[in-house]
């Protein structure tokens, strides 16, 4: 259980280093009754990071079940793993020079407006549907589908995946909650570091998963 945690550690914390969900986040917290948006985007931005890992999770486990099965999901990890350094090659050499900011997307200019039902829509919809995110989860849920321990095992891998994961966005709601506006001071620089390096933090983080993942599938052959 606790090397299956370990290995799922690097996927969790690349998905919660995107720094767009947080930006978001935070828009929502500091915006005027942004309490029921911002809970309501944690929310969806949890429920999102769970459907995907778990769904991968299932079908990984129903592609490596007997001995054929374990080759497969060595197999599976070994592609990935070679999926995630050259991804990571690609995402050093296209990071911006100097603090370059990204440009805001549409969905995240309209925050202010949305309900909190909107609201959880939309953290789910960004989860689901951003393909950078969903490299992660796509990871996290072949290494629980391909392991060998019990389902109750599994599940709780999958909840402690899904709490590293949303972490950023979910803490900040929560501090919210108890302290205000005052996370503003200690919340933006952090944003300001991880927008300014998001595509370094995340060729890092893909290199160090790509690896583990080349590491196991061979070993796993």
């Amino acid at each position: 259980m606790l090397e299956l945690v370990a290995e799922l550690v690097p996927q969790a914390l690349g998905l919660a280093a995107s720094p767009l969900p947080l930006i978001a986040v935070l828009l929502m917290v500091l915006s005027p009754n942004g309490r029921g948006r911002s809970i309501g985007f944690a929310a969806g931005r949890t429920l999102g990071v769970l459907a995907t890992v778990a769904a991968v999770a299932a079908l990984s486990e129903l592609a490596t079940r007997g001995d054929e099965g374990t080759r497969a999901g060595s197999v599976i990890r070994l592609v990935l793993g070679a999926a995630f350094v050259l991804l990571a090659v690609s995402k050093f050499r296209a990071r911006p020079a100097g603090t370059t900011e990204p440009n805001t997307p549409g969905w995240m200019l309209a925050l202010d407006d949305m309900s909190p039902a909107k609201a959880l829509g939309t953290g789910f919809g960004v989860t689901v549907a951003n393909p950078k995110e969903l490299f992660f989860g796509i990871a996290a849920g072949v290494v629980i589908g391909s392991a060998t321990l019990p389902p109750a095992s599994l599940a709780a891998a999958v909840l402690v995946y899904a709490a590293l994961a949303t972490v950023t966005v979910v803490a900040p709601v929560v501090a919210y909650l108890f302290v205000g506006a005052r996370v503003q001071a200690v919340l933006g620089p952090v944003r300001a570091w991880l927008v300014c390096r998001y595509d370094l933090v995340i060729a890092v983080v893909l290199a160090v998963i790509g690896a583990v993942m080349v590491v196991k599938g061979v070993t796993g052959l």
